[in-house]
This record gives C-alpha cells, structure tokens and sequence, in this order.
C-alpha cells in the first residue's frame, strides 16, 4: 500500500509523468539545456529567516550557448507578505544563484537582471523568432514561482536533508475550446473568437453529484 501523500506533495507517477513530458518538448520548441539546479539548506536557512518567509525562483539565461542551445539558471529571493492579503513582495537582497553550489549573486544584482531579463525575451520568442514554434513558449514557461512553505519545511526541518533539487515538469491537460463560430474543420491557425471558461474537474468538482461518485 503507498504511503500518504504529504502536503504539497504529488504522486510519483505524476512526477514522471511531467518530466517524460518535459523531455519531449525538450526536443522540439524549447532549444534548452537545463543544468542540475540545487537549493542548499544554508541558503534556504538565510533566505527564509526566523519567520519561514516563501522563497521565489526566478528563472534566467546563462550568457553563453551550449550546443547552440542556450542554458537555464535560477535565483532565489525571500518573499514576504503583504498586509493581509495573498500578496507577497521580493526582498531585493540576498539573492542566491541556485546551482550545484548555491552562489550569493548580492553583489551582482545587474548580471541577475539581464539574465533574468534575457529568459524573458526567450520565453517570449524573441532570442530565435526564425523558430517557427518559439512563440508556443510563452504558455509553458512561467516567470517565475513562488514556492509554498510546507515543501522546504519538510525536506529541511524534518528530514534534515541538506539539498533539495528543483526540478521542471509540463503538465498536458486537455483544455475545453468554446467557439462562437461553427466549423467542420478549423485550421490550427484559425484567427476565430476562442473562450476558455471551463473549470477542470478535478480540482473543481461537485463531490455530491451521483456523476461523480
């Protein structure tokens, strides 16, 4: 029998699930390397304080290519709450480059900028527009994440661990389109009205319904 999930935790097989689909994206519209990326206890352990403050990774471009590929990184920044709504701010410093050996980038806020900036542009598809799916990036890749507390509390504080490796996954779900236009065979391109107000279940369910019993 497997064990329960912890929070925040997701299934094993969804885990791999989302990597085989990183993987295969890989090799078409990404044209990205991604180097083994590691948050150390030390830095978690300064960036979260006394009062656990979330941390964000941001992602950005090292300024070289591999293979003529370019090359992810990330930084880590604390995040603190504003007030008492659900609105959380950067601290500007400390800001960790997360990697094999995490490096405190302080010192070097701009060369974290321009990378960060320089991802943007290639999550954008504007690095290497002649790709004809480079634009697609833009609806897999986020900014930035903003990680929950109860994951980094559990694999530093209770398991005691000293790593955490962060790792990237695609999750492919199968969106409803609803058009107002009508149409046998709508090409891929079609420039057409397109609305999305469908809530997936899960996590949006009716758990009373004897459809979904």
């Amino acid at each position: 029998m497997a064990s329960p999930l912890k929070r925040d935790q997701i299934p094993p097989k969804q885990a791999e699930y989302w990597r085989r689909n990183f993987a295969e994206e890989q090799k078409t519209i990404f044209s990205l390397n991604v180097p083994q990326i590691l948050l150390q206890k030390d830095t978690y352990k300064k960036l979260a304080g006394e009062n656990e403050n979330r941390l964000r990774i941001y992602l950005g471009l090292e300024p070289e290519l591999e293979k003529g590929n370019y090359v992810l990184c990330a930084y880590a920044v604390s995040a603190f709450l504003l007030g008492s709504g659900d609105v959380y701010v950067d601290y500007e410093t400390p800001v960790y480059k997360l990697g094999v050996k995490n490096e405190n980038f302080s010192d070097r806020s701009k060369l974290v900028i321009e990378s960060i900036r320089n991802y943007r542009k290639w999550r954008m598809g504007e690095l290497d527009s002649e790709n004809s799916t480079a634009a697609f990036r833009k609806f897999i890749f986020p900014n930035a994440y903003l990680l929950t507390k109860y994951e980094l509390h559990e694999i530093f504080n209770v398991q005691g661990k000293l790593d955490a490796q962060i790792e990237f996954g695609v999750s492919k779900t199968m969106n409803i389109l609803i058009s107002p236009d009508v149409k046998e065979n709508r090409a891929f391109d079609d420039e057409g009205e397109v609305f999305d107000y469908g809530g997936l279940c899960p996590p949006i369910c009716d758990d009373g319904s004897i459809y979904n019993s």
